[in-house]
């Protein structure tokens, strides 16, 4: 057909242009997410029916994915980023307030007092403070924007904030959680100027913190796990057998691995731990270093794609939100992926969407769901809240 005729066809409308010069804005980034989304949840699952056996575990966690499914929709095409800003503090009260409560009613299980039980459902809420450490974050910088490098008489509320959720987690006792939240709140810093003096009075400060937790703060199985890093022959029957037996499954995966339940560390359950803290050690076994590199690629672009929704976000809070949210992927992928090679203590950090763990689960879909409205944002379809309406539109994460 000929570009006359095609012209003609739209002399009714207001613009005489050829057929298809007008295009719809393509959510490009949406999509990237949730295929992403989709197919590590898929082979999450297949990883764990094979790790589990298909026991109990398995079809708990795919009782919830029901669940999981729904709050990323639900966060990802109802619930906009202008929402969660508006109650942000309420969100983060209401998780300090859970965490308060697991202190003092938590069940608990295998010496650490971390779940509670409500209406049936038995959760982590320290799963749900990594997601409130980068939402008070996003907001703190969105209401105290500065046009000078922040200093530390500025931040000491963002601290006391990021403290008090570190400080209710560590003593159930969850080192690792605890520091996920407070890397994840670093994550969001590294986005923003800073004062150099007060980085070096950080930095000092943060290695006599680390010189008195381990004097006084750490038990002696954590402190032990640390020197199982350097040397895991130091307790091979104990704490440094999960480390071993990890490299063993890793190694013996080879190229391509040995294939869908056909991992012998696995199925002969040598391999501690495998449904929750090791899952990828399963997955690398049985698919190898190509299956690896491909779940790696998967992540990574799951990350990077984060980072540009940060960089085409229309305010502070948007663009610190997803830096927050990226960070919160990078850090568990990389602990968890850095414990099943040995270089990193085993803390318990999850693999996201491969971990058995309810909560767990949840608070990865929430997060990937809120990246998906921060990109639906960016291109208007969420409708203006009144009361944002009234502020107007922020200068941007280029101020901070």
């Amino acid at each position: 057909m000929s570009s006359t005729t095609e012209t003609r066809r739209n002399e009714g409308g207001a613009f005489l242009v050829p057929t298809g010069e007008i295009k719809v804005p393509v959510l490009i980034n949406t999509r990237i997410i949730t295929s992403i989304y989709v197919i590590l949840f898929t082979i999450g699952l297949f990883n764990l029916y094979s790790a589990t056996v298909g026991g109990p575990l398995f079809y708990s966690q795919l009782k919830n994915s029901g669940i999981a499914v729904l709050l990323f929709v639900t966060f990802g095409w109802l619930i906009s980023p202008r929402l969660l800003n508006q109650y942000s503090y309420w969100l983060y009260s209401g998780v300090c307030i859970l965490l308060a409560v697991v202190l003092v009613l938590g069940d608990i299980r295998g010496g650490s007092q971390r779940w509670i039980e409500i209406g049936g459902f038995s959760g982590q809420p320290s799963e749900l403070a990594k997601l409130a450490s980068a939402i008070i974050t996003a907001r703190f910088f969105y209401t105290n924007r500065s046009v000078h490098p922040y200093r530390l008489r500025d931040l000491w509320p963002l601290a006391a904030m990021v403290g008090l959720i570190f400080g209710l987690i560590l003593p159930q006792p969850d080192l690792g959680t605890a520091g996920v939240c407070l890397l994840v709140a670093i994550g969001q810093l590294c986005f923003v100027r800073i004062d150099l003096r007060s980085l070096g009075i950080v930095s000092v400060v943060g290695l006599l913190g680390a010189g008195v937790g381990w004097g006084f703060v750490l038990h002696d199985y954590q402190k032990l796990r640390i020197l199982n890093l350097f040397n895991p022959e130091l307790d091979p029957s104990g704490s440094g057998y999960h480390a071993i037996q990890s490299l063993v499954a890793i190694g013996s995966g080879n190229l391509f691995g040995k294939g869908f339940l056909q991992g012998t560390q696995t199925q002969l359950q040598f391999l501690p731990e495998r449904h929750t803290d090791f899952i990828f050690s399963v997955f690398a076994e049985e698919h190898g270093f190509a299956g690896t590199a491909i779940v790696f690629a998967l992540f990574l672009g799951l990350i990077y794609v984060g980072l540009v929704l940060a960089r085409q976000a229309k305010d502070t809070f948007s663009g610190l939100l997803a830096v927050g949210l990226s960070a919160f992927i990078f850090v568990e992928f990389l602990i968890n992926v850095a414990m099943i090679l040995g270089l990193f203590p085993v803390v318990g950090i999850p693999l996201p969407l491969f971990s058995f763990g309810g909560t767990a689960l949840l608070s990865v879909s929430m997060g990937l769901g809120m990246l998906v409205a921060i990109d639906r944002e960016n291109y208007g379809r969420f409708r203006k809240s009144r009361g944002f309406a009234r502020k107007g539109r922020d200068i941007g994460t280029s101020s901070s």
